[in-house]
């Protein structure tokens, strides 16, 4: 499905993808990055004008040579072919109909070139070109497969809908070369249309094989911190996959949620900290170590994760208290907590909670409550040091060098 809008130019100004499903289009955001196609390097065909490309491509022109730098170059129908980039604006309607021809020509080395021009051709006009990518994808010569290949790779992140029914075809392809060159273009799609690449996975994760589970689960993490809503139920529906990779996949997307949706991350971190797999609950323990304090659910989940079935879990669950509650606080809730704990070294991490340091702790944390003695008096001083006594712990002497001189006014003293 091409998504243009109204029957204007079809420049990419006015390209829009579309869902597949309701024709509708699919809402991106707008701190998207703007999807172009990267300008392929340029031959000696760079400095030919357009009325020499297209006479060339169309054959109208069958060859010709040029001095370039001091040499004399030689042109035939492929460098035109290859040039059709160079050909916008005015003319690029001829040049999509030229790249056509290309396309279907009988020497492999044209369709090649063509499939070579083709994503920054369709950048001007897209015309028909999608359906001559679909057909070169089964050419029967393998220089012209690879070529389609490489231009879906590219094509895919700019063309969402142009490539949508070839897309969905590709993923699921068993010509290896084929499905990484669409995987490729899936992820690098998740930069500039992430709503496309949702709708791509909601599919993918409903196959029975699980190799296409675990790809489509992987391809959420490029995702998951831009397409809001629409990757946070994806990723819920993939924790809940009875494959291990496919949850471990979708537990990796967690910590990227911290940010942009701390509340999002703590509401699927809680859904995770009972999984089976140790790999799986450990992402929801980070969100949990990481995450503001002001996120909501997380101390209910932690204080709950204490009593866990796993005994890895209850003592990292006990190890993050001290940052949910206040001393009197964790201290009621280690009493009441260390009555019902069978494990030995959690119930030294709660004793521990238990202890009034203040009171019970050695004499060096006993001595972090003590406050600093009041300063003595200047007076005191003076009449210590005049009667050789001792102040203060260490029983120091006060000396006569202490005191003021003789004579001298002190702070009271007039002047």
């Amino acid at each position: 499905m091409r998504g243009r809008v109204g029957a204007g130019s079809g420049e990419m100004s006015d390209y829009i993808a579309r869902d597949p499903r309701t024709g509708k289009p699919i809402n991106v955001g707008g701190g998207r990055k703007v999807a172009r196609v990267k300008a392929r390097p340029r031959g000696h065909w760079a400095r030919l004008d357009q009325e020499q490309v297209l006479g060339l491509a169309t054959g109208r022109r069958a060859s010709f040579s040029m001095m370039q730098d001091g040499v004399r170059r030689s042109f035939d129908r492929k460098d035109g072919v290859e040039a059709l980039v160079l050909v916008k604006g005015r003319r690029a309607q001829e040049a999509h109909d030229a790249l056509t021809e290309a396309c279907m020509d009988d020497d492999p080395s044209i369709r090649v070139a063509a499939l070579g021009a083709m994503p920054e051709v369709a950048e001007q006009r897209s015309g028909e070109l999608f359906d001559h990518l679909s057909v070169m994808l089964d050419d029967p010569d393998p220089k012209v497969r690879s070529a389609a290949n490489h231009a879906l790779e590219v094509m895919t992140p700019v063309f969402p809908s142009g490539v949508e029914n070839i897309l969905v075809n590709a993923l699921r392809s068993r010509d290896a070369s084929l499905a990484q060159a669409a995987w490729k273009g899936l992820r690098a799609m998740g930069e500039t249309w992430p709503g496309v690449v949702c709708v791509h996975v909601d599919s993918l994760l409903l196959e029975d094989d699980v190799s296409l589970r675990r790809d489509a689960s992987k391809t959420l993490q490029k995702v998951v911190a831009s397409a809001g809503h629409e990757a946070w139920d994806l990723v819920s529906w993939a924790l809940a996959d009875e494959d291990v990779e496919v949850r471990r996949n979708a537990a990796a997307c967690l910590p990227r949620l911290i940010s942009p949706a701390p509340r999002m991350a703590v509401i699927l971190a809680e859904k995770t900290l009972y999984d089976e797999d140790g790999r799986v609950r450990d992402k929801a323990l980070q969100v949990l170590q990481r995450v503001d304090l002001d996120a909501g659910r997380a101390k209910g989940i932690i204080v709950a994760g204490t009593a866990h079935p796993r005994v890895e879990v209850r003592k990292a669950c006990l190890e993050m208290l001290p940052r949910f509650m206040g001393e009197d606080d964790l201290r009621a809730f280690a009493m009441d907590r260390i009555q019902q704990e069978a494990n030995e070294e959690l119930r030294g991490i709660l004793a521990g909670m238990v202890a009034d340091v203040s009171i019970e702790g050695t004499e060096e944390q006993k001595n972090r409550f003590l406050a600093p003695a009041e300063p003595v008096p200047q007076l005191d001083l003076e009449v210590a040091a005049a009667q050789e006594q001792e102040l203060g712990l260490l029983g120091k002497p006060v000396l006569a060098d202490d005191a003021p001189p003789s004579g001298a006014p002190d702070d009271g003293q007039q002047r």
